[in-house]
């Protein structure tokens, strides 16, 4: 009795394979998963791995891509079509998304926003950026006052990202937000 037969799929479909075992592994594990262990999990041959992803850095991108397109997806920042916006409740928002994301996607965050890979192919701020825009966005309606946005963002993510390694070390999720809300309103105030 041989081995079942192997299962035709598109190339698009087999990639998918490969990049759901990724992550079904990196969330489990964090950053001890290789090669390896994604193609034991997908069921695939080494060489079909490479044949998609000519190096493990470009799995992780990959990865790290579709969560940051997933957390752009599932907290889309409202338009001004949709009615008038709460400024500074936004921003608190987009906070507390962040932290509970980053929260439930912890074996993640150490391999493709804290590891070696991400030295090697840091991401391009795309926190810092959604961040700064809507900055400047409540900036044009008087709900902000006069800070640079850039710098402003960059600081306030950091703050941000601390918000959620405290909260993941154990610290009382409600007073971190308590107090994090008050140094963005601060922050921001007009």
């Amino acid at each position: 009795m041989g081995k079942p037969a192997r299962r035709r799929l598109q190339p698009e479909a087999r990639k998918l394979e490969i990049i759901e075992a990724a992550e079904r592994l990196l969330a489990a594990q964090g950053s001890r998963v290789r090669v390896e262990d994604v193609v034991r999990e997908a069921g695939v041959a080494k060489g079909t791995f490479f044949l998609y992803f000519p190096t493990w850095d470009d799995l992780l991108e990959t990865v790290r891509q579709r969560l940051v397109t997933e957390f752009d997806r599932t907290h889309p920042l409202p338009t001004e079509a949709e009615g008038p916006i709460d400024w500074p409740g936004l921003v608190e928002s987009q906070a507390a998304a962040f932290i509970d994301w980053t929260l439930s996607r912890q074996g993640f965050g150490d391999a493709v926003f804290h590891s070696d890979f991400a030295e090697r192919r840091p991401l391009a701020d795309n926190g810092i950026l959604r961040l700064s825009a809507v900055i400047r966005a409540g900036q044009e309606v008087q709900a902000f006052g006069p800070v640079d946005p850039d710098p402003t963002a960059r600081l306030l993510f950091a703050v941000i990202h601390e918000s959620a390694d405290a909260v993941a070390g154990g610290a009382d999720r409600e007073a971190i937000i308590a107090a994090l809300n008050s140094l963005l309103r601060r922050t921001l105030a007009p």
